[in-house]
């Protein structure tokens, strides 16, 4: 009996040892377990700070606005949407015009068409979008091409915590056991029957379609310039004129005081010259809203805010453009092999050809190469004092697979036709591009032609009206002609400085549309035309 209470006094003080190295080893495994926690944890974080840093990472929206998001939308046919948000939120910034650390032309400075053209191009929004519109295709280009290199990425399965229960023959052992499984796979399509190839194309062609639409616009920049510099300059001409005029009406109206005064004319006359003098009054302050308005024109093609006014150079004692030699079939030709858009055409067309040819492709199969390297952890801890085990094996294989759609019920035969549609749809606009061309030569080239003859007969008529206008005043100052006729010169001679003006101007303008027409304009800077960034 004695022996029996030892065996069982030293059972129990056995146990009582077994399950104190049970509860170090229980704490041991606590900690580890905790420190592996808090790396994991911290990792989490430092990943949550990148993506912060980054701009990728936000808070949360407000999920409950799946159960009823028409309450967002406006609440009536009739009533106002009131944003959620303050409206300074929402408003747009009064500086956005003025991108980066941009260098603004001075106010008080006189430019010539060279400096402004060069500043158009350089800070004008339009060129910048279309600059950044042809970047973005070539980055979807740099995408299309990376099929062609194999897929690496790494993965793991991590079980940092799982527990069973066993049962033995000296009762049950809770088994702890914490699982890593981190691999590299690589991916790579060895054959896909042209999908990879015809993409890639497609982007290509892309990409030079947005890079000749940008040369395009860059054209279409230098063009609207030119046409707002003329512009300003005949309604600086037409200020110019309409101030002559008025002063033209001021003499008519002293010579008309002066007869009444010594008798050689009645108050009908003079009443007569000062309606011209107020109509010549309204004419001069229509003239300057008129300077105002092209001044207005002109900023807005550089690339500023209207209430930023450039002075300019005065084309007045320029001689007018030579006259364009080449004849218009030669102007046409020239534009149907120079002109960006329609090169930008081509190149579309070519990418509807390319998408054509990618959705046959997918009816063939692909053949695709798999391997993946990593290692395979276990790590058990089993209570009751077995202690901890620890294993480590390699994991490795290679696949190689083959994949064919054999019916995706038409949407291949469907996403053919579509992309057939397409292109004949590019090729149709390829041609009205072309007939629009040439449509847009032969008019410019004859309103040329026309503004030329215009000059010519816009100088005799002025010298004319000049010198009618001087024969009439000499003759009303002594009696022999009445107001009438006087008047009538004075008139005609305004209207011919008025014709002046406006026939100098269109002459500038069609000279300009000429070469914009027939794709001749230069492209670039002209300041710096190695520089191809803003």
């Amino acid at each position: 009996m004695a022996v029996e209470e030892t065996r069982s006094s030293g059972a129990s003080k056995a146990a009582i040892s077994s399950r104190s190295g049970a509860g170090r080893g229980a704490g041991l495994l606590a900690g580890g377990r905790a420190e592996r926690a808090g790396a994991r944890i911290a990792g989490a974080a430092l990943l949550v700070a990148l993506a912060t840093a980054c701009g990728i990472q936000r808070p949360p929206p407000n999920i409950l606005a799946a159960v009823d998001p028409t309450n967002l939308a406006p609440p009536a046919p009739s009533r106002s949407w009131v944003p959620p948000e303050p409206a300074a939120a929402l408003r747009a910034p009064p500086d956005a015009w003025q991108t980066g650390t941009r260098v603004l032309p001075e106010p008080g400075q006189v430019y010539d068409l060279p400096t402004l053209i060069d500043v158009a191009l350089r800070d004008n929004p339009d060129t910048r979008a279309s600059w950044e519109a042809a970047r973005a295709a070539a980055a979807r280009y740099g995408r299309s091409l990376a099929p062609f290199y194999p897929e690496v990425h790494a993965q793991a399965d991590v079980n940092p915590n799982a527990r069973f229960l066993k049962e033995s023959a000296d009762g049950t052992l809770t088994i702890h056991q914490e699982s890593y499984e981190p691999r590299v796979v690589l991916t790579y399509t060895l054959l896909d029957f042209g999908r990879r190839a015809q993409s890639a194309e497609l982007a290509r062609q892309r990409l030079l379609a947005a890079n000749f639409f940008f040369n395009r616009r860059l054209q279409d920049v230098v063009f609207d310039v030119e046409r707002a510099y003329y512009q300003l300059d005949a309604a600086q001409g037409l200020e110019r004129a309409a101030q002559h005029n008025l002063e033209l009406a001021r003499t008519v109206r002293d010579a008309a005081e002066r007869r009444i005064a010594v008798g050689l004319a009645t108050r009908p006359e003079l009443l007569l010259a000062r309606q011209i003098e107020a109509r010549a009054v309204y004419d001069l302050e229509n003239a300057h809203v008129g300077v105002k308005n092209a001044e207005a024109e002109l900023a807005l093609t550089l690339g500023l805010p209207a209430n930023r006014p450039l002075a300019i150079e005065s084309l007045a004692e320029r001689a007018p453009p030579q006259e364009i030699g080449e004849a218009v079939d030669t102007l046409i030709d020239s534009a149907l092999a120079q002109r960006p858009d329609l090169a930008g055409r081509v190149a579309e067309l070519r990418a509807a050809d390319a998408a054509v040819a990618r959705a046959k492709a997918d009816f063939f199969p692909t053949v695709g190469f798999r391997g993946h390297y990593g290692e395979s952890v276990w790590d058990y801890t089993i209570t009751g004092g077995m202690g901890r085990i620890h294993s480590a094996e390699p994991t490795y294989g290679t696949v190689f697979s083959l994949n064919w759609d054999i019916f995706k019920g038409f949407d291949r035969f469907n996403a053919v036709r579509e992309a057939e549609a397409d292109s004949r749809a590019a090729r149709a606009e390829l041609a009205s591009t072309e007939l629009d061309a040439i449509a847009e030569v032969w008019r410019a080239y004859y309103d040329y032609r026309a503004a030329v003859r215009k000059l010519e007969f816009a100088d005799a008529l002025l010298a004319a009206s000049q010198e009618a206008y001087d024969a009439n005043l000499k003759t009303y100052g002594v009696g022999l002609s009445d107001i009438v006729e006087l008047l009538t010169a004075e008139r005609d001679l305004a209207n011919a400085r008025y014709t002046l003006v406006l026939t100098r101007a269109e002459l500038l303008i069609t000279a300009a549309r000429v070469a914009y027409a027939a794709g001749a304009m230069p492209v670039g800077s002209l300041a710096d035309p190695s520089s191809n960034e803003p």
